[in-house]
């Protein structure tokens, strides 16, 4: 399983982060947080094709 890595510029507010990665992807990519280490889905898409996922546990954005 690929570990992810936190998304740059950091994100405080999943609302922000939705704003700017406004497509949702049902099949997303899994990985482990970089943070906790539990599996999370890449679930959503920004204009520029970049994927990225939220991490609920550490309320913070994630990448490939």
């Amino acid at each position: 399983m690929k570990e992810g890595k936190w998304l740059a510029p950091r994100y405080t507010e999943k609302a922000v982060f939705e704003k700017d990665y406004p497509s949702i992807e049902f099949s997303g990519i899994e990985l482990k947080c970089p943070g906790c280490k539990n599996l999370m889905q890449l679930n959503r898409k920004s204009l520029l094709k970049k994927t990225a996922g939220w991490c609920r546990h550490c309320n913070r954005a994630v990448t490939l």
